[in-house]
C-alpha cells in the first residue's frame, strides 16, 4: 500500500491523539526539569509520594474503565461514560479507608491532609482519564487532542508561575504548589467530561453526521469488540498492575540503594514513554474507530520497537562520549535489558485491541494477572534467595518480561 493511501486508512482520532500525546510527554519532561530546578527535595518528595497514592487509588476505582468504554461501541457513549464515572466514584468512597492507611505509612506529615489532597487528584485525575475516552467516541479531532495536552501543559505552567511567586515556601503541605498544580491540570482535562451530559443526537442526525463525514464511505466495518470482564476481574487487573510497579519501585532502593534505583527507574521512564504513547495514540483509536483500519499492529509495533532502539543507542552514546555528568555511569548497565524489555511491550501494546475485538478480554486478563505475579516474585523474592548484582536481577527481570510479553503477543495473534 502507498504512504499517502495508508495515511488516508487511519482512523481519523490518530493524528489529534498521537499529537497530544507528544505534547503532553514534553511537558512531563519539562515539568521533570522544573522539579529538580526550582523547587526542594521535600517539596518533590511530598508531591511524589502524595500523586502516587493518587494514581493507584484512581486506577483501582477506573478497574480498567477506560478501556471498556471504548471496547463496548454498542453501547451509547455518553451513557457509559456517565455510568462508568458513578461506578468509578462509588469504589473510590470505598477505597477511601485503604487510602487513608496509605497517607498514614506515607509518614508525610499530617496523614488527613495527604488523605484530601490524594483525594482531589484522584477524583480529578480520574475524571480527566474517562473523558480522554469518551473524547475519541464523541468529541471532535480538536477536543481528541486537546484533552491529552491541555492538563500537563497548565500543570507545569501553574507550577513555574507558582514557584517564582511563591519562592520562600514552607515544609511538608503548607504551600503545596505542586499539588495545587497537579489538581489544576486534571480539573482542565476533567472539563471535557461534559460531553457526556450532552443531548444524545437522534438516529437521523446521527446519519446525517456519518454521511458528510471526511471518511470515505466504501470503508469496511471494524470487528464489534466488546468487554465481557467482570468488575472483580477488572479490579484484580489493575491491582496486579499497580503492585508490579510499586515492587519494582520499592525493591531496587531497598536492596541495592537510592542510587541504583535512581539510574533504573529514571531510564525506565523515559523508555516506557514510548509502549504509553502507543496504547493511547493507536490501540486507543482503533477500539474507537468504527471503521477497519489497514495499518497492521506488526507494523505500529516494529517502527515503536526501533523507536525504543534508538533511545536506548542515544542513551549508551551519551554515556559513552561522556555527554552524561559522571555520576549517571551507572546508566550503563540497565540501557540494553530495559530496552528489550520496552520493545517488546511495543508489541503488546500495539495489539492491545485485540482481545476485545476476538473476545478474548477475560482469558487476556487472566494471563496478565499471572505475568504480574510472576514479575512480583522476581522482584521481591529473588533478591531473597540467591545473592545478586543490581545488573543480574535486571537482567532475569528483562528477560523474564521479554518471554512474557513475546508469548502473550503471540498468543494474542494466533488466536
Amino acid at each position: 500500500m502507498k504512504p499517502w493511501k495508508l495515511l488516508q486508512s487511519l482512523p481519523r482520532a490518530t493524528a489529534p491523539a498521537a499529537l497530544g500525546s507528544l505534547v503532553s510527554l514534553a511537558a512531563q519532561g519539562f515539568l521533570a526539569l522544573v522539579l529538580f530546578r526550582l523547587f526542594s527535595p521535600e517539596e518533590v518528595g511530598v508531591f511524589s509520594a502524595t500523586s502516587q497514592l493518587a494514581f493507584f487509588w484512581a486506577s483501582l476505582a477506573l478497574a480498567q474503565s477506560p478501556l471498556s468504554l471504548l471496547a463496548e461501541r454498542h453501547q451509547e457513549p455518553r451513557a457509559a461514560a456517565r455510568r462508568a464515572w458513578r461506578q468509578s466514584a462509588w469504589r473510590m468512597l470505598w477505597l477511601a479507608p485503604v487510602a487513608a492507611l496509605g497517607a498514614v505509612w506515607s509518614g508525610l506529615g499530617q496523614a488527613a491532609q495527604v488523605w484530601a489532597w490524594a483525594a482531589a487528584l484522584a477524583l480529578t485525575q480520574l475524571s480527566w482519564l474517562l473523558a480522554q475516552s469518551l473524547t475519541l467516541r464523541v468529541g471532535s479531532r480538536w477536543s481528541m487532542g486537546l484533552v491529552r495536552m491541555v492538563p500537563p501543559v497548565l500543570a507545569a505552567a501553574a507550577a513555574v508561575l507558582g514557584a517564582v511567586l511563591f519562592p520562600v515556601r514552607g515544609e511538608g503541605l503548607e504551600l503545596p504548589v505542586l499539588l495545587v498544580s497537579a489538581c489544576l491540570g486534571y480539573l482542565a482535562g476533567a472539563v471535557w467530561m461534559r460531553l457526556a451530559f450532552q443531548p444524545v443526537p437522534s438516529a437521523d442526525q446521527a446519519f446525517s453526521a456519518e454521511a458528510g463525514s471526511d471518511l470515505p464511505p466504501a470503508q469496511p466495518a471494524a470487528p464489534i469488540s466488546s468487554d465481557p470482564r467482570s468488575a472483580r476481574l477488572k479490579m484484580l487487573h489493575t491491582l496486579t498492575d499497580g503492585l508490579a510497579a510499586t515492587a519494582l519501585a520499592l525493591s531496587w532502593p531497598a536492596h541495592y540503594g537510592v542510587q541504583e534505583a535512581g539510574w533504573m527507574l529514571a531510564l525506565l521512564r523515559v523508555l516506557s514513554f514510548i509502549p504509553a504513547l502507543v496504547h493511547t495514540a493507536w490501540a486507543q483509536v482503533v477500539l474507537s474507530s468504527d471503521t477497519k483500519v489497514r495499518l497492521r499492529p506488526l507494523q505500529v509495533a516494529w517502527a515503536a520497537a526501533a523507536l525504543v532502539l534508538g533511545v536506548g543507542a542515544l542513551a549508551q552514546l551519551a554515556l559513552t562520549m561522556g555527554w552524561l555528568d559522571a555520576r549517571w555511569q551507572g546508566l550503563s548497565a540497565y540501557v540494553w535489558p530495559l530496552v528489550l524489555w520496552q520493545a517488546a511491550a511495543c508489541f503488546v501494546a500495539a495489539h492491545a485491541h485485540l482481545p476485545f475485538q476476538k473476545g478474548l478480554a477475560a482469558q487476556h486478563s487472566w494471563l496478565c494477572v499471572g505475568m504480574n505475579a510472576g514479575f512480583i516474585a522476581l522482584c521481591v523474592v529473588l533478591p531473597w534467595v540467591s545473592t545478586l548484582s543490581a545488573s543480574t536481577h535486571m537482567a532475569w527481570l528483562s528477560a523474564y518480561m521479554l518471554l512474557s510479553l513475546a508469548g502473550l503477543t503471540l498468543w494474542v495473534v494466533k488466536r
